[in-house]
């Protein structure tokens, strides 16, 4: 399947089309987020057990990540644009749902659809502006953007949910998604430039029904999901999920028309591509997590002090997006990976320095702005360097890739970073985590990302290569 624009149309509408699917990609993000703070008034007012309610998490986190590297396929058979604007209505529908449930049942059944949209939309999202902008400096600024509102949405959540909880309804969480999706609905249908393209593509369903099992079993047993104190069956889900998804690596390595063509697994770029946005997604995931908790159980600030906390984070990232720009300009991607990274490592390592301080302004706040620095700056490379070498019949099962790594890592480093801060912390009777614990999980996040700048430099040759597009067998 070949997607491409006319270069005409291309030039006249790819700019309108990156900031409605960046908006969009905003809102998906948003939405993964700002759940959180409203748990306890939605627990109060459903009357729902503790169980019930992490499957208000779990549902939209599990079905999101298990059906990204599909729902990129899907784009790849059906169109990307299609796919999107499908997934963009799923969502709105199934946040329209969740509005109005009364009861546990339909509010998680409204969350795992909300994960659905997600996954159609964000897989080939992140597709169309690879295909709208597949080279040169516009290539930068453009995932530069898309990463920029991706973060944003992340935190804004936290601000939200606390605001439209505090003032309103927990039930506005959801509500609030559905004007601003019909808006963008009939944004998407006037900016997004539509695809010409031709059937070739195999959606391989039966290893894509093996994956999206494994994957599900894998976010399953890393999370708990209910079952947290239950070893044997988290370890017996970890182990059906990792053998699953290796029989398809295995499987997909012979075939190049599989659910991930083995074109796509091959060396080049892109692969460096998918290690930095793993490293990113796992230390990035810990950050958000364990902020919050710093900030609300540490410093004693309420959650809507928390979401304002956060807002420097915000500014820091787009200093980071030029910053990137610029050491590409001047010298290639390898080298902004290896800085962002850095950088990155830096504010890790300020915040494991600044937990002692318990202070906000000492403490906290040079460490937030260091550390978006270095986000925005290694973010755009990431993207662009996972989603690079692609042709255009690949753009989906590229990006669904990209998307499932960001999605897997992100659940990887929230729940190992959190057990390793309450590891090393000094409980006596309810387990939390104290100062110490989160000195442990921010110098060990300090010491991935030095790490990651490392291999990143030491690949630079690889890196180097002029990429050369995959193209699928006839």
């Amino acid at each position: 399947m070949m997607h491409t624009p006319t270069n005409t149309t291309l030039h006249e509408k790819r700019w309108q089309a990156l900031a409605v699917i960046s908006i969009i990609q905003l809102i998906l993000l948003l939405d993964a987020t700002v759940v959180n703070v409203a748990l306890p008034r939605i627990k109060h007012d459903l009357g729902l057990t503790d169980g019930s309610l992490t499957w208000i998490v779990n549902a939209y986190l599990i079905t999101a990540g298990s059906l990204l590297l599909l729902g990129g396929r899907i784009g790849d058979a059906f169109g990307v644009r299609r796919t999107f604007q499908v997934g963009v209505v799923i969502f709105g529908g199934f946040s329209l749902l969740a509005t109005f449930a009364q009861d546990a049942t339909v509010l998680i059944i409204s969350r795992a659809g909300q994960g659905l949209g997600e996954a159609l939309a964000s897989a080939t999202g992140l597709a169309m502006v690879s295909l709208l902008f597949p080279s040169g400096p516009e290539r930068g600024k453009a995932f530069g953007i898309w990463a920029a509102l991706g973060g944003l949405g992340s935190i804004i959540g936290v601000l939200l949910s606390g605001v439209l909880t505090h003032y309103l309804s927990w039930r506005w969480v959801f509500g609030i998604n559905v004007p601003i999706v019909m808006l963008l609905i009939v944004a998407a249908a006037v900016m997004i430039p539509k695809f010409s393209h031709r059937s070739s593509t195999s959606l391989d369903l039966g290893n894509a029904l093996i994956l999206v099992v494994a994957v599900a079993a894998t976010v399953m047993a890393v999370m708990g999901s209910g079952i947290e104190h239950l070893s044997g069956q988290r370890m017996a889900l970890l182990l059906l999920g990792m053998s699953g998804i290796a029989v398809v690596l295995l499987r997909c390595k012979r075939s190049e028309n599989g659910i991930i063509p083995a074109r796509l697994m091959t060396r080049s770029p892109r692969m460096a591509g998918y290690a930095i946005v793993a490293i990113l997604a796992a230390t990035s995931g810990a950050l958000f997590y364990l902020g919050v908790l710093l900030l609300q159980d540490y410093l004693g600030l309420t959650p809507m002090q928390t979401g304002l906390a956060w807002l420097p984070f915000c500014l820091g990232f787009f200093p980071g997006i030029f910053l990137s720009q610029f050491v590409m300009q001047r010298w290639n991607s390898q080298a902004a990976a290896v800085v962002g990274l850095a950088v990155s490592a830096l504010g890790f390592a300020l915040f494991a320095f600044g937990v002692p301080l318990h202070s906000y302004w000492l403490g906290m706040l040079p460490a937030m702005l260091v550390t978006s620095i270095g986000f925005g700056c290694v973010a755009p490379v990431a993207q662009s360097l996972a989603t690079s070498d692609l042709s255009e019949a690949d753009a989906g099962a590229g990006s669904g890739i990209t998307t499932t790594l960001q999605q897997l890592f992100q659940v990887f480093g929230v729940t190992l970073l959190a057990a390793l801060a309450l590891a090393v912390s000094d409980n006596s009777g309810v387990p939390t985590i104290d100062a110490n614990g989160f000195v442990a999980a921010f110098a060990v996040s300090a010491l991935v990302m030095f790490g990651g700048a490392l291999l990143i430099w030491a690949g630079r040759n690889a890196l180097a290569l002029e990429p050369t597009p995959s193209s699928p067998q006839p």
